[in-house]
């Protein structure tokens, strides 16, 4: 479930610049904000997926896993806000 929210963020993340560059401001916030929130769905599922590990105490699962997957999701976020958030920014200094 994680690897498909994780998938959508990105979907709804290019469609955001796509309508950010069409000039279609609203769909475009709204695909950043459904964007963003599948980035915290996806990491909300990683983490239950770690949390049944631990209560089937499968602890070669988490230790060939996790340690990957913490470096990947923690690089997979870094990106994602600031490209989410980057024409929230840009629209708010055109305003100005």
């Amino acid at each position: 479930m994680w690897i498909i929210c994780g998938f959508l963020s990105v979907i709804f993340c290019a469609a955001g610049w796509f309508m950010e560059l069409k000039k279609k401001k609203s769909m475009a916030f709204r695909a950043f904000a459904c964007s963003l929130t599948f980035v915290s769905l996806t990491l909300l599922f990683e983490y239950r997926m770690v949390l049944d590990w631990v209560t089937e105490e499968d602890w070669s699962a988490m230790l060939d896993v996790v340690p990957t997957m913490s470096s990947a999701l923690t690089g997979y976020v870094i990106l994602m806000i600031p490209v989410n958030l980057l024409p929230m920014f840009l629209a708010g200094r055109k305003k100005e």
